[in-house]
């Protein structure tokens, strides 16, 4: 018997949480027999064509996964590995401005009324991821 799972995953529009966003996409390209379009190269088990059809279908469901503020900047890219290797580099930074904002949040967060520990934990660790 074949299951199948459906991920429902908001599409990232570059305020999210990008590391966790990224799990979730791995998580989807794995689940479809995708994995291997991440590599840095074709692994010789492959064949040129099927490679450039599982970097063509990579790319095609990194790009569905990406909101409009985002999606622009990787319409150009076929390949998923230089997909994901731009958003990495775009979102995962540890730019000067990027630090301002996160210790801006970190210094501004606390618990909201009428919520529990665990909330306030996980919140704290979007933040921090």
């Amino acid at each position: 018997m074949t299951s199948s799972i459906k991920f429902d995953v908001p599409r990232f529009n570059g305020t999210r949480n990008f590391s966790l966003w990224q799990t979730w996409v791995k998580d989807i390209l794995n689940q479809n027999g995708m994995k291997k379009a991440l590599l840095e190269k074709k692994p010789d088990s492959i064949t040129q064509d099927d490679w450039e059809e599982l970097q063509e279908k990579a790319g095609l469901t990194i790009r569905t996964c990406l909101g409009d503020e985002v999606v622009h900047q990787v319409l150009d890219l076929v390949n998923s590995k230089e997909i994901w290797d731009k958003l990495e580099k775009m979102y995962m930074s540890k730019s000067p401005s990027s630090k301002l904002y996160l210790k801006e949040r970190l210094y501004l967060f606390k618990m909201s009324e009428g919520s529990n520990l665990i909330q306030h934990v996980n919140q704290f660790n979007q933040i921090t991821d």
